[in-house]
C-alpha cells in the first residue's frame, strides 16, 4: 500500500514538473516571438549580422534621426547580447533542472537551488529590461516616447489577449 502511494506521488510530481517545463518552454517561445515582432527579425539574424542592418520595425515606427538611430542601434545591440547570454544561462539551468528531476533519486535541495538560481537570473533580466527601456526612453523626444510606449503597450496587450482563456 505504501509503495503504491509513493508511486502515485512520484507520478503526480513528474506530471507537475513536465507541466512546468512545458510552460517554461512555451513562455520562452512566446517571448522570442514578441521580440521578433517588435524588432522585425529574430535573435539569430541579429547575432549573425552583428548589427541592425535591415531597418527594424521599432526604429522605423519611432521616426528616428540618423544620429539617434545609430546610437540606439548600438545600445540595443549591446543590451540584447547581454540579455541573450543570461537567457542561454537560464536555458542551461533548465536543462540541468530536468537532469536533476530525471535522476533515480532526485535531490530536492539541488532542485530548489537550481530553481532559485533560475529565478534570480530572470529577476536580473527583468531589471535589465526596465533599465534599458528607461535609458532608451531618455534618448527620445516626447512624441517618440509616446510612440515607444504605445508600441510596447500594444505588444503587451496583444500578448495578454493571446494568453487569456
Amino acid at each position: 500500500m505504501k509503495n503504491n502511494l509513493l508511486k502515485y506521488v512520484l507520478i503526480l510530481s513528474l506530471l507537475l514538473n513536465f507541466s512546468f517545463l512545458g510552460a517554461a518552454g512555451y513562455t520562452y517561445y512566446r517571448q522570442n516571438q514578441d521580440r521578433h515582432a517588435l524588432y522585425g527579425y529574430g535573435t539569430s539574424e541579429r547575432i549573425s549580422t552583428g548589427c541592425f542592418s535591415n531597418q527594424p520595425y521599432l526604429f522605423e515606427a519611432l521616426s528616428l534621426g540618423p544620429e539617434q538611430r545609430k546610437l540606439l542601434e548600438h545600445k540595443a545591440q549591446l543590451f540584447h547580447e547581454s540579455l541573450d547570454k543570461k537567457g542561454e544561462k537560464v536555458d542551461r539551468l533548465r536543462r540541468s533542472l530536468f537532469d536533476l528531476m530525471r535522476a533515480d533519486y532526485p535531490d530536492g535541495m539541488s532542485i530548489d537551488a537550481t530553481i532559485a538560481e533560475i529565478n534570480g537570473i530572470q529577476l536580473d533580466m527583468q531589471k535589465m529590461i526596465v533599465v534599458h527601456m528607461l535609458e532608451f526612453r531618455s534618448m527620445l523626444d516626447r512624441n517618440q516616447q509616446k510612440k515607444f510606449f504605445d508600441l510596447i503597450g500594444g505588444a503587451m496587450a496583444s500578448r495578454q489577449e493571446f494568453h487569456s482563456p
